[in-house]
């Protein structure tokens, strides 16, 4: 696989998208920072075990805010190199960040969708 492509000005320039494809694997990284976190901040928060007591509404949009940045983050390195990528007219260069955000968001809806449970529960 050629990694190097000229550009006009005749200086090398290294191809972007394959880089923009590995910035994914950071998100198993960052699913166990987010998944510490998220349970981290209601006990940092409440002081008590957030499976044996429901913390109050602003400690789980807290917790779940802090983990989906978290998670997330992986994205802004896919942007970089997928943006990078698309200059250099590589195709499909979105590809990697589309995948990406789409990952990103089903974490953030199912984790949604899981403080509503708990807040609706009681």
């Amino acid at each position: 696989m050629i990694t190097e492509t000229r550009t006009t000005a005749g200086h090398r320039a290294q191809r972007q998208l394959p880089k923009a494809w590995w910035s994914l694997a950071l998100f198993p990284v960052s699913f166990a920072l987010a998944f510490v976190v998220g349970e981290g901040v209601p006990v940092l928060l409440t002081g008590t075990d957030a499976s044996v007591t429901t913390p109050p509404w602003w400690v789980i949009a807290i917790a779940l805010v802090s983990a989906a940045a978290i998670f997330a983050s992986p994205l802004l390195l896919t942007l970089h190199y997928s943006n990078k990528a698309a200059a250099q007219h590589e195709p499909n260069a979105r590809i990697p960040l589309i995948l990406g955000a789409v990952l990103a968001g089903g974490f953030i809806l199912s984790n949604l969708a899981g403080g509503l449970l708990v807040l609706l529960a009681g």
